[in-house]
């Protein structure tokens, strides 16, 4: 079965999003979540980064599905987009680093150091680009939202979880299948 033809559980349930830990330079750390992890070469961001200089060093610091993700989230939330193929993903990420490069030009107050994105090919060999923002998403709540991208190019938001208490899940819901 191609990961085209994944069914939106199948997605959820296997779907492994790993927390990585970058060491800054100047003794700051900063942690993203992205699809896979090599200690020796450490996958950079994409789209938009204020980092001055290259992160010293990088570690794993844990693997979650989506759903056991929402639950390690504080003040954040993230967005996994999935498509169908790395051209359609390099196609929406290049439209979305023009627009942020846009916004800037024309003066426009967007907050970079609140937006970062890695983008990879999935342990379900399906690409994905991962969202990290720093705030709560859904009624006060830090979220986990999948959106699918491998029917429409635009998206559709097809799965979402948001926190609840301790291993419970407060709300989760799927749009098809």
């Amino acid at each position: 079965m191609s990961a085209n033809q994944l069914a939106l559980e199948d997605i959820t349930n296997g779907l492994e999003i790993i927390r990585v830990r970058y060491e800054m330079p100047d003794s700051s750390a900063l942690v993203r979540y992205t699809t896979r992890f090599d200690d020796d070469q450490p996958e950079e961001l994409t789209v938009h980064s204020s980092w001055g200089d290259p992160a010293v060093s990088a570690r794993k610091t844990g693997s979650f599905t989506l759903k056991n993700l929402v639950n390690e989230l504080r003040f954040a939330y993230v967005l996994v987009h999935a498509f169908p193929d790395e051209q359609a993903m390099d196609f929406y990420l290049a439209g979305m680093n023009t627009g942020l490069a846009q916004l800037e030009f024309i003066g426009g107050n967007y907050d970079f150091d609140r937006m970062w994105v890695t983008r990879g090919i999935s342990n379900l060999e399906l690409p994905v680009a991962i969202f990290l923002g720093q705030r709560h998403a859904v009624n006060a709540q830090p979220s986990v939202t999948l959106v699918d991208h491998r029917q429409q190019a635009m998206g559709e938001v097809v799965y979402r979880a948001v926190r609840g208490a301790g291993d419970h899940v407060g709300e989760e819901f799927f749009t098809q299948d």
